[in-house]
């Protein structure tokens, strides 16, 4: 996001909200233990059952959801930049 929005708005700078920051935190932490955890469960042989598979996608809802935040905190602030500097 911060790569887009160097590339798009070159002049727009504003800080992420504490919020936000812990969010995507702990997206990428829990995405990176969820990704370890299919590895070893592949390693190791294992196919998931239907409990385990809904469970798999209710913890990808819950980071989707918290990404979607951040993306909405970041895009309020950007548009509102924007508008600032049209007016």
């Amino acid at each position: 996001m911060n790569k887009l929005a160097s590339l798009y708005f070159p002049d727009t700078h504003y800080p992420i909200p504490h919020a936000d920051f812990l969010r995507l935190q702990h997206a990428h932490n829990v995405g990176v233990m969820f990704l370890d955890m299919l590895d070893t469960q592949e390693t190791f042989g294992h196919t998931p059952d239907k409990n385990q598979l809904n469970s798999m996608a209710s913890m990808v809802a819950l980071l989707t959801d918290q990404l979607g935040k951040v993306v909405d905190t970041c895009e309020t602030a950007i548009k509102t930049q924007m508008e600032d500097l049209y007016e």
